[in-house]
């Protein structure tokens, strides 16, 4: 059993707030927009522009950063905000001074549910100590697509079972502590191969395999206590194949009543406070006008907008309401939700930071290194040669390729200088300047580290470009101590299926980085079990062939 209560959307307090409210201040209620942790006091008022939102997003800064953010925001609104950001995997990414952890995949690789329990307390506590009241994750989107850019190491894998394990855990790590989860992306991502960012991607599952895969995550997060849900820019033509008789023209779920409203709330019961993902994606924008589109998600059934245009989106939803589209009890059944997860924060008696005691942080610098450890996976290690000498004297060639140059493990080469290892760095910007085969045997060990993860609005999820020719020479010399680890996508040795060793890592933080030269050098062993079917790419394959008409013929065998 869960350790939270349900949201009360009938309290006293819930009341009395809302007969307080004017209907402008309701309709501010809906409205979720986002600001940099840096932005000015110029800036903010600008972004406010007289209205007050419900809530707010926080970009990535430091700690002090969020801290007066926060409070500043507080200060400037009647109604306490619940203010939010991506802690998909405790609070690293986000509060930049915080615990780093490892990826929500390397849980999955570790199926260790206590783990998962601690990395959520991480985000709650860590959060709240910065103002942040509302977690945008976990992410139980299935990884069932090798080439789909946006899920990967975002989600914990492909198998269901362990997604509602180790999401179960997640939520009731955040949502003890007064932090609200949210699961997404409601109605399940990870099949297309294609960036919602760019345009509305799609579920392709029949419903009875939808209630069986992606649904089930979510009706076990929704029957758990989830207090709320994120609606992605997602299409789902089985139950909601719109006007058109192309799938790519079924509405996104941001914009269908019949899966926001049927199938989410009716269907399958969920109570809770919905949120649409980002509203400036290319998945929903390429519907329509705003004018269409920010009426149409509340006709949907969702309650906040996430990346409000405060000024824009309020006029919109106010002309909306003064023309009969919408109306102002369909606004009050919205407000309802969002003033019950307030107080089930606490924020209608305190909405100040909370103290975070230095002991706990420590302790979650502790979980972070147990993920990372607990989560290698030795793919193949042909030749038998680990564990590898690197200490002083050993010369290594260091090759780096990555999707973005932002997000790399430079600091790894540092860790082996660290340990008198002769290190020369190479990287996928380097196109050509590898040594030949020959002078390759010059160096004890030829170590390829590839970063590639999800990354907004790029598709960009596999190794791709001239770099590849020089990672094709360094698979064809056939160097006898060739070592190749993935700290992102788990899939990469069906690029490159022929190396000789080796190891998914899922992750490129600083307790990774650490975990993997351990691992290397047989301070630990590999203990992670891979949590996707690395044969899925091949289930994409037909040994029969694709079989297309003759021009001309009407035969079809």
């Amino acid at each position: 059993m869960n350790g939270y209560k349900k949201l009360d959307t009938s309290s006293e307090w819930v009341e009395r707030t809302l007969a307080d409210m004017t209907l402008d201040q309701k309709i501010g209620q809906l409205l979720h927009p986002c600001i940099q942790s840096s932005a000015s006091e110029e800036e903010r008022v600008e972004m406010l522009a007289g209205i007050e939102p419900g809530g707010l997003f926080l970009f990535a800064g430091h700690r002090k950063e969020l801290q007066e953010m926060s409070t500043w925001f507080q200060g400037h609104s009647s109604v306490p905000l619940v203010i939010s950001a991506d802690l998909e995997n405790g609070p690293g990414k986000v509060i930049e001074d915080a615990t780093s952890f490892p990826a929500l995949m390397s849980l999955g690789a570790t199926d260790d549910e206590e783990l998962a329990f601690e990395m959520g307390r991480a985000a709650a506590l860590e959060g709240r100590s910065c103002g942040i009241h509302w977690s945008f994750g976990p992410v139980v989107d299935i990884s069932a697509n090798p080439l789909n850019p946006g899920t990967n190491t975002r989600g914990f894998g492909d198998d269901p079972d362990l997604i509602v394990r180790l999401s179960k855990a997640t939520i009731s790590g955040m949502q003890e502590n007064r932090l609200c989860a949210t699961v997404k992306h409601f109605p399940g991502s990870g099949f297309d191969d294609r960036d919602a960012h760019i345009c509305n991607t799609i579920n392709p599952l029949h419903m009875d395999q939808w209630f069986a895969l992606s649904g089930r995550p979510f009706q076990e997060a929704i029957d758990w206590g989830v207090w709320s849900v994120m609606i992605g820019h997602i299409s789902l033509p089985a139950w909601d194949s719109g006007d058109h008789a192309h799938m790519q023209f079924s509405p996104p779920a941001t914009l269908s009543r019949r899966i926001v409203t049927d199938l989410l709330r009716e269907r399958m019961g969920f109570k809770g406070v919905i949120i649409t993902d980002a509203l400036d994606m290319g998945g929903v924008t390429s519907f329509g006008l705003f004018e269409e589109i920010i009426p149409g998600v509340i006709e949907a059934g969702c309650d906040m907008i996430l990346f409000s245009s405060l000024k824009r989106d309020f006029e919109i939803l106010k002309q909306s309401i003064e023309n009969g589209r919408l109306t102002e009890a369909r606004i009050e059944e919205s407000v309802r939700r969002i003033l019950s997860l307030k107080e089930a924060l606490g924020l209608h008696e305190d909405r100040s930071v909370l103290p975070l005691a230095e002991e706990v942080s420590e302790q979650f610098e502790n979980t972070s290194r147990l993920i990372a450890e607990k989560a290698l996976t030795l793919v193949v290690d042909r030749k038998n040669v680990l564990p590898l000498k690197l200490d002083k004297g050993v010369r290594v060639l260091s090759y780096h390729i990555r999707g973005d140059p932002e997000i790399n493990v430079n600091t790894f080469d540092d860790l082996l200088r660290e340990r008198g290892v002769d290190v020369t760095h190479f990287n996928e910007q380097d196109i050509g300047k590898l040594p030949k085969a020959d002078e390759l045997l010059e160096y004890d060990v030829v170590l390829v580290s590839a970063v590639f993860e999800p990354s907004w609005g790029t598709s960009r999820i596999r190794p791709a470009g001239n770099y590849m020719r020089d990672v094709w020479s360094l698979i064809t010399s056939h160097h006898p101590r060739l070592v190749f680890v993935s700290y992102g996508s788990p899939y990469l040795n069906y690029e490159m299926p022929h190396l000789p060793l080796v190891i998914n890592a899922y992750s490129p933080d600083l307790n990774t980085q650490k975990a993997v030269i351990r691992l290397l050098t047989g301070e630990i062993e590999a203990t992670g079990t891979s949590p996707v079917n690395l044969e899925s790419p091949y289930l994409f394959k037909s040994l029969e062939g694709l079989r297309y008409p003759l021009r001309g013929s009407t035969r079809h065998e």
